[in-house]
């Protein structure tokens, strides 16, 4: 038996509140700058609450819940509701299109949809088609202009009428299913990351540097797994969480002084916009003394990052079929950059060979993850047995992503297994390429594929968007390479390069990369 036992959600709810009671659990702030607080025993009686209304509306064991909000206040404790009523959380991203939803809905088989009243009239239109109408329930009704109709006779429930009293008790376990996470696909449809109780409790134990007294803040969605990891970390320490609803330049700082953080989720867009605003002397008027962000940011923007707002910056690499930190920086002691850091706790980590074989410190190949199932890795893809198979081929949880390791144990990224291109026998990392070019001032977006070469296999060529700030934000082909040429072994240098307005992405913001590629065949 683990640490976690036969633990659950709802059990560490009981735990928290009995110990912490009135101190504060979740601060959440909306995008007009409205706050609201809970504290761990309001955050326990809200989500016992929360599940008898959605009891009420026939959540069952096992019966899935789709969730399409924003980072709302209501966020949070629906979302304990849900498993407290031994349902099984579906987060959907609220950017995806009426298509996408609607395959989501059709692959997880929700019994319940939990919305909000900007979003009905795109629920209404993805369900539509499908066999069994869910009921559908807006957190703060259906709307003054909204007839509350959703199809075959049924109406849209009005969250803020329900009784939410009544609750009865499920039989849990560590083991039951508590979240389908779906992954944004960039050359498949998403695939439903199966998440256990026992995987998220892990999630919480395994968050490394946080203590009672730190003040968490995130404003990434709620519908991927950082921002859930952050939650489920301070809902497990006992320290704060601190959710904005959105990501604003223009605010952020100022968000992290009036709220007192000491810890704040960033990224390499984050960094970048930041780094992009004009230098005020609130920069420093924090108290934050650990970022944390992940691999896409260059040594000169972390070095630029610290020196204005004297935010320590520890690097990390996680994915959903983890959830979530495979390895990360330690908090304690100098920074390894680029290392991505040495694996989280109870991680075995390795680079593998295409044969599945361990290979030698320095040696690069795909980072593999060996753990249980259900406990400190997912359980699998929902409904998809081969691609759980697949990814689990070998014992190890493949990553996809290429790695080498030295011989202290630290890990280095190098990119996407599929991005990386031969060129006479090299290796190329695609996002080492994209890196370099998107540091000219004249760049601000790339994307490198490799394309087929009669003679040297493949050829590298980068889509690239000009513009920004500099005065010359409009580099020749020629003045890139030249860039790249200073930076890059010669066989790095992209032979191709083409100029787009935008690079397409899909809901999340990934490059599809798949179109580019059938965009250089077809030209």
């Amino acid at each position: 038996m683990d640490t976690i036992g036969e633990r659950t959600v709802p059990d560490l709810l009981r735990e928290q509140a009995l110990t912490h009671g009135t101190r504060c659990c979740l601060v959440h702030e909306s995008q007009a700058g409205e706050v609201g607080e809970r504290s761990f025993q309001q955050m326990h009686d809200d989500a016992f609450a929360y599940a008898a209304a959605f009891q009420g509306l026939g959540l069952g064991k096992g019966d899935r819940a789709f969730v399409f909000l924003r980072n709302t206040a209501d966020y949070v404790p629906a979302w304990f509701g849900i498993l407290c009523a031994g349902g099984v959380m579906v987060p959907g991203n609220i950017y995806l299109t009426e298509p996408e939803v609607r395959f989501l809905l059709q692959d997880s088989a929700p019994r319940l949809i939990v919305t909000e009243s900007c979003f009905l009239p795109l629920i209404r239109a993805a369900i539509g088609a499908l066999a069994e109408t869910p009921t559908v329930v807006s957190m703060d009704g259906p709307g003054p202009d909204d007839v509350g109709a959703v199809g075959a006779g049924q109406t849209i429930h009005d969250f803020r009428t329900l009784p939410r009293d009544g609750f009865v008790e499920v039989a849990l376990s560590s083991s039951d299913l508590a979240e389908v996470l779906y992954t944004s696909g960039t050359s498949s449809r998403p695939k439903g990351v199966m998440h256990t109780h026992a995987n998220l409790l892990w999630c919480g134990i395994s968050a490394e540097g946080i203590g009672p007294e730190d003040r968490f803040f995130n404003n990434k969605p709620l519908f991927h797994a950082n921002c859930q990891s952050t939650v489920l970390s301070c809902l497990t320490v006992g320290s704060t969480a601190v959710i904005g609803e959105r990501y604003s330049a223009t605010r952020y700082i100022s968000q992290l002084i009036r709220h007192d953080i000491t810890i704040c989720s960033l990224s390499g867009m984050l960094c970048r916009t930041l780094l992009n605003q004009p230098a005020s002397p609130q920069d420093r008027a924090h108290r934050v003394r650990l970022g944390r962000y992940a691999i896409n940011i260059s040594k000169g923007e972390i070095e630029a990052f610290i020196e204005r707002f004297n935010i320590p910056l520890r690097n990390g690499y996680g994915l959903s079929e983890a959830m979530l930190s495979v390895v990360t920086e330690p908090c304690s002691g100098p920074s390894h950059y680029p290392s991505i850091g040495r694996p989280s706790m109870e991680r075995e980590v390795f680079i593998v060979d295409d044969d599945n074989q361990p290979l030698p410190s320095g040696s690069v190949g795909e980072i593999v993850v060996r753990g249980r199932p259900g406990r400190n890795l997912m359980l699998g893809y929902y409904g998809n047995e081969e691609a759980t198979r697949n990814v689990f081929d070998g014992g190890w949880l493949h990553t996809g992503d290429l790695g080498s390791m030295d011989e202290a144990g630290y890990f280095y990224f190098f990119g996407r297994k599929k991005e990386v291109i031969k060129r006479s026998g090299e290796n190329i990392s695609a996002s080492e390429v994209e890196e370099v070019l998107v540091s000219h001032p004249g760049v601000v977006d790339v994307a490198v594929i490799g394309v087929p070469d009669p003679v040297r296999d493949q050829a590298v060529k980068a889509f690239v968007v000009r513009g920004g700030n500099a005065t010359d934000n409009e580099p020749t082909a020629e003045a890139l390479r030249e860039h790249c040429r200073t930076q890059l072994a010669y066989f790095k240098v992209p032979e191709f390069i083409e100029f787009v307005d935008a690079l397409p992405r899909n809901a999340s913001g990934k490059i599809l990369k798949r179109e580019l590629e059938a965009a250089h065949a077809a030209a």
